[in-house]
């Protein structure tokens, strides 16, 4: 596939790379930081931050509300009508902004009626503030109109902002509850940036659009919505188990594993991401095919380098501290061969070409089967951090394989013979 004698890839070419530099820059520059972190606070309370996160991240997608698909969708149908784009955007703007509000108030019956919050809560209220950049921050919009180069330079100053900050004020354990802050007030910076920027360079009106309009772009992203949920389920609940179950290093060590496996999957999403516009705009299925069969190679790769690379990873990345994150981190393997999978066939293919429910079932099926791997840990006493990589690792397989399943059947991925 020779992306650079067409021209019709040069955007794609263009959009990953500023994706992947941009989802990079998230996930790295905090590496940078971790050794840090971790050797100054503790492993303990750098666990204690991550569960915050977890829940806090529930909220995240709470506001969201699968608007991270269905508007871009939106705006790339509607990219050439600055009528239309103007009614996405403040429809998108109203409903997450109104989100906002009710998970705020959540938050606060949580904070008073839960002691594990309630003692706590000066280190939920910073990790919530995070949640604002869902609302100011656009990246729907401008991965819609396939625009990622200045996202990206906003997004690497708020990262770096964070990352600077971490070594400047965080000298001791008691400085913990400056790790949420920093990581809110750098989301927060970029949010105004680029908020800024969606009005006076993007030339966006924003209006109060009609009940009618409003409702309907909420019911649009309801059923991915339903999707996202169980994504944040999948990631987050043994974060969370761990948190109630066990002590907050196990938190810690899962949580470093995870991130670097997760990482390793990035420039697969970003590449997925900028493939999504492309793919719903010319429905090609031998595009579809080829892009395919590079998934598989590329995910192959990347299995064989973080295998052998872990023990050394995980000594660098936790000061040493975190051993116990290398068997973790193999284990996931399993995880990182469906993910490059599935986040293909997902919104580039099943929802491009206008399958959108099996692509939603499959992400609640994974769910319910890891919920009920979960019970079953639960009630055969055998809950652990080896298990919890384990369970994620079938679930994504699960989702993997149904969607796989309807690709084929829906010939948009040939698993054999040709389109």
């Amino acid at each position: 596939m020779k992306f650079g004698q067409d021209n019709k890839y040069k955007v794609i070419v263009h959009n990953t790379t500023y994706l992947s530099v941009l989802e990079i820059l998230k996930m790295v520059m905090p590496f940078v930081a971790l050794p840090y972190l971790i050797s100054t606070v503790g492993a303990d309370k750098y666990g204690l931050v991550v569960f915050a996160q977890a829940i806090i991240s529930y909220f995240i997608i709470f506001i969201n509300f699968g608007l991270d698909v269905s508007a871009v969708k939106n705006v790339s149908i509607n990219r050439s009508d600055n009528e239309m784009l103007s009614e996405v955007v403040s429809s998108v703007l109203i409903i997450k902004a109104f989100l906002f509000i009710l998970s705020f108030l959540a938050l606060g019956v949580l904070l008073l009626c839960v002691k594990q919050f309630r003692d706590n809560y000066v280190l939920f209220l910073l990790s919530f503030l995070s949640c604002l950049s869902e609302i100011l921050f656009p990246v729907w919009f401008y991965q819609g109109v396939e625009k990622m180069k200045y996202i990206t330079l906003i997004r690497f100053t708020s990262i770096f902002f964070y990352t600077v900050t971490v070594f400047i004020f965080i000298k001791n354990e008691s400085d913990y509850l400056l790790i949420p802050l920093l990581q809110s007030l750098g989301w927060l910076l970029s949010g105004v940036i680029s908020f800024f920027m969606l009005i006076r360079v993007e030339k966006m009106s924003l209006f109060v659009p009609t009940i009618e309009s409003i409702r309907r772009y909420f019911k649009e992203s309801v059923p991915f919505f339903v999707s996202r949920v169980s994504v944040v389920i999948n990631a987050s609940m043994a974060k969370t188990i761990c948190g109630i179950f066990f002590s907050m290093h196990e938190v810690a060590v899962f949580d470093l594993a995870q991130k670097i496996a997760m990482t390793a999957l990035v420039p697969l999403q970003m590449l997925n991401q900028a493939l999504f516009p492309h793919i719903a705009k010319t429905l090609d299925r031998k595009f579809v095919n080829k892009c395919f069969r590079l998934i598989l190679l590329a995910t192959g790769c990347i299995i064989v380098i973080v295998y052998i690379l872990a023990p050394f990873a995980v000594f660098v990345l936790s000061d040493g501290k975190l051993p116990e994150s290398v068997d973790i981190l193999h284990v996931f393997s399993l995880f990182i061969f469906s993910g490059g999978i599935t986040s293909f066939t997902g919104s580039p293919v099943l929802v491009s070409f206008g399958y959108s429910k099996p692509f939603n079932r499959s992400v609640v099926l994974s769910t319910f089967v890891l919920i009920v791997i979960y019970m079953v840990l639960y009630f055969t006493n055998s809950f652990s951090i080896i298990n919890f990589a384990l369970a994620l690792g079938f679930a994504e397989f699960v989702i993997a394989i149904y969607r796989l399943y309807y690709c084929n059947r829906y010939k948009l991925i040939m698993l054999y013979g040709r389109v």
